[in-house]
C-alpha cells in the first residue's frame, strides 16, 4: 500500500499513542515524521526502499517499509525549508484526516447494514 512517513506516524499515534517526532530530511530540504512509541521506546518510521528521485514523490506516497531506530545525522534546516514542509504537513494532514474521517463513516454505515442484515437474519424476516 503506497503511504508516507507522516500518513504512517499519524496512523501509529492514533492507534498506539506516543510522540509524533519531525525532522529534516537526510536527502531533501523538508521535514520528516518518526513515532517513538511510550511504552516500549521504539522509534519507527516508513521508509522507501531507494532514495526517491524528486522530493514531492513523497506526497503521492511510495511502496516502503517500517523501519526501526533512526540512525541518520540529522542536520538543520533552514527557515524557507521550515515554511513550505509545514505548509506540506498541513495539507497532508488534512488529506489524511479527511480520508480517515470518510472511511470511517463507511465503515460505520456498511457496520450498521450488517448488523440490521443479521437482526432480519435470526428473526427469520429475510
Amino acid at each position: 500500500m503506497k503511504k508516507q512517513c507522516l500518513y504512517y506516524a499519524l496512523d501509529k499515534w492514533e492507534e498506539t499513542g506516543g510522540y509524533i517526532m519531525f525532522r529534516k530530511s537526510t536527502h531533501w530540504c523538508m521535514p520528516y515524521v518518526l513515532h517513538l512509541d511510550e511504552k516500549t521506546n521504539k522509534l519507527t518510521h516508513y521508509v522507501p526502499p531507494e532514495d526517491l528521485k524528486y522530493p514531492w514523490y513523497f506526497i503521492f506516497g511510495f511502496d516502503g517499509y517500517i523501519k526501526e531506530f533512526d540512525h541518520e545525522k540529522c542536520m538543520p534546516m533552514n527557515i524557507r525549508c521550515m515554511f513550505f514542509g509545514t505548509i506540506s504537513l498541513v495539507i497532508l494532514g488534512l488529506v489524511w484526516y479527511t480520508s480517515r474521517l470518510f472511511t470511517r463513516k463507511n465503515n460505520r454505515r456498511n457496520n450498521r447494514r450488517n448488523n440490521k442484515r443479521s437482526t432480519l437474519d435470526r428473526r427469520g424476516l429475510k
